[in-house]
Order: C-alpha cells, then structure tokens, then sequence
C-alpha cells in the first residue's frame, strides 16, 4: 500500500478497519506501521546481502610443520 503511495495514516485506518491485530494484540498507529515498514526493507537488505555469492580466492596457501 506504501509503494502504491499510501500513507502511514490511512494505512493504519485500514488495517484497524479490517480488524487487523498487530502482534502483540493492538490497533495500528501510524508510527507502528511506519516501524514495521522499515524493519521490513531492513530484513530484505539483510537477506539479499545473506544470500550474496562471494568468489571463493585461495592465495599463496602453504601448510608449515
């Protein structure tokens, strides 16, 4: 709803209207649902970096006894 140019406010208003819960069992604020948007972009940059292929570079590796 935020990407198509929702705001935080009117999106609190729905939720709220449709029933919907945060989950600790409370109504939506739009600071709430602002927190909760970015904690979700931060997850997916976390996951997108997780999941990053990194080249694998073995350099003058010797083994000393």
């Amino acid at each position: 709803m935020h990407t198509e140019g929702m705001g935080y406010r009117r999106i609190s208003d729905f939720l709220n209207r449709s029933g919907i819960k945060t989950h600790t069992n409370k109504t939506w604020s739009n600071s709430k649902v602002q927190s909760n948007l970015k904690r979700m972009q931060e997850r997916k940059e976390r996951i997108v970096f997780r999941n990053k292929p990194y080249p694998i570079l073995i350099k003058n590796f010797r083994i000393k006894s």
